[in-house]
């Protein structure tokens, strides 16, 4: 006879219960650690705004791809908004019926008085 496999009792499934939500809350405190690691490198305005997760996200891609605009086209653009120009490529590319992309990075730069 074969015999059929014990559910396990009312104490191993509190055990391993207890365990899964352990396994849970380590995940879920690694990933707000590391949120908070993202929300330091990402500049904000006000600087001690909170950003929720999904801004956080959002911002954090935004920049990236300013960063990488910056670095494509130099700190030296004329209009100090290489995100601008990267998008719209020269003054005689742009359609005047598009509406002007800002770089939220870009504008907050132009409001400091740096030259980008």
């Amino acid at each position: 006879r074969r015999k059929l496999p014990r559910k396990p009792g009312p104490m191993v499934m509190v055990k391993q219960r207890q365990a899964a939500n352990a396994r849970e809350r380590d995940r879920t405190q690694s990933v707000n650690t590391a949120f908070t690691a993202l929300r330091t490198l990402i500049p904000t305005e006000p600087v001690d705004r909170k950003l929720s997760k999904i801004e956080t996200l959002r911002l954090a891609s935004s920049y990236i791809s300013h960063l990488a605009n910056v670095l494509l086209l130099g700190e030296g653009c004329e209009d100090g908004q290489p995100c601008f120009s990267a998008i719209y490529g020269a003054k005689g590319d742009l359609d005047s019926k598009q509406p002007r992309s800002i770089c939220t990075f870009c504008l907050s730069n132009q409001r400091k008085g740096v030259s980008r």
